[in-house]
């Protein structure tokens, strides 16, 4: 989506707000629907800013805003929503989580039906196949909650709170925050840096990693490989315990293995090393909200393609296929009353004029 003509060709846009030369957002009507009740929000300009952290603060506010309203009016429509994106700018030795490679972020309002049936059919991972469950959630997400748990400082952050590792089943597969004002915590101007920070973490964590762990580059299906290292000189802040975990899953990889595309199955298998990659979703839980960050390295799936409905970690497939005439004109009243509602709300200036 490089340029002004690419978002207007490959979607139905709802509305263009320009930002500077090369920083823009449209909210529009994604093409392969994920839910029947969904809007998109997408960052338009001419060069690659995968992250919420490559853009303006500005850019941060209006999202914040937004999101915040669009929870507003789920729970109008008696929807549940779930807010959520990705972040790998860089995969080239593996299916992407992002195949676009400016942030866009997945706005979802999920029916009644579809969360009776999440809790009718939820079932813990241990009890699916190995290939399916890595498709979802593997070890490498448990080893990001362990190792965000000790390198993001709590008191560091100003909105974001963060949920102990482990001490949930969600915490476990994510690294959780709690927002302690619900949706309208997606408002405060302080949650982009927040977001920032937790990156910047992040990042130094897995530079570390690769510098002390691996050898080798990453190419067109090659990843580094793993050499021998001591784990003490993984020069981050972590626990004894998390850096026993983390050396240990890592001398058990064998990323070598991987020289050629292979069948989806065997990609479940190999770690990437070519570059960090994670999804993030927020959304209802025991009457409050979360935002969780999964780590992601093996699924190509990314924030739209896993939703957390009431804490389970759903994958959803496929859209909502060929919708009929009546979906299609209901999905279409859906997104055209929110953007009435958002044009009225007291914050509209700050989504939609977002420099005053």
């Amino acid at each position: 989506m490089g340029t002004v003509h690419d978002v207007y060709g490959w979607t139905n846009v709802h509305a263009h707000i320009n930002l500077s030369a090369d920083e823009a957002y449209a909210l529009t009507d994604k093409r392969s629907p994920h839910a029947l009740f969904e809007l998109m929000l997408m960052s338009a300009g001419t060069t690659p800013r995968p992250g919420l952290h490559d853009h303006t603060p500005e850019f941060g506010r209006a999202l914040g805003v937004i999101a915040a309203r669009f929870a507003e009016y789920c729970h109008a429509y008696e929807l549940s929503p779930v807010v959520s994106w990705s972040y790998d700018p860089h995969t080239v030795d593996r299916e992407s989580i992002q195949g676009e490679k400016r942030f866009h972020a997945h706005l979802v309002g999920r029916t009644q039906a579809e969360r009776a049936a999440v809790e009718a059919r939820a079932v813990r991972a241990g009890r699916l196949s190995t290939v399916r469950s890595h498709r979802i959630v593997e070890e490498a997400s448990v080893l990001g909650a362990l190792i965000s748990a000790d390198v993001v400082d709590g008191d560091a952050l100003r909105v974001l709170e963060p949920v102990p590792a482990l001490s949930t089943p969600t915490a476990t597969a994510t690294a959780q925050f709690r927002l302690p004002q619900g949706w309208e915590s997606l408002t405060s101007p302080d949650l982009p840096a927040d977001l920032a920070y937790i990156h910047r973490k992040l990042r130094r964590m897995y530079d570390e990693i690769l510098r002390v762990c691996t050898t080798g580059t990453a190419g067109m299906w090659r990843r580094p490989v793993i050499r021998e290292f001591d784990p003490q000189e993984i020069d981050v802040p972590l626990r004894a315990a998390t850096r026993a975990a983390l050396a240990h899953y890592l001398r058990g990889l064998r990323p070598e293995l991987l020289s050629e595309p292979v069948e989806r199955s065997r990609k479940a298998y190999v770690y990437p090393l070519a570059d960090l990659a994670y999804a993030v979703t927020i959304a209802e839980q025991n009457g409050q909200v979360f935002l969780h960050l999964r780590t992601n390295v093996f699924s190509d799936l990314g924030g739209a393609g896993i939703s957390i409905m009431d804490g389970v970690i759903v994958k959803t497939k496929k859209g909502v296929g060929d919708m009929s005439p009546a979906e299609i004109a209901g999905r279409a009243a859906f997104q055209g009353d929110f953007l009435r509602m958002l044009h009225r709300h007291p914050q509209a200036a700050r989504a939609l004029f977002p420099h005053l």
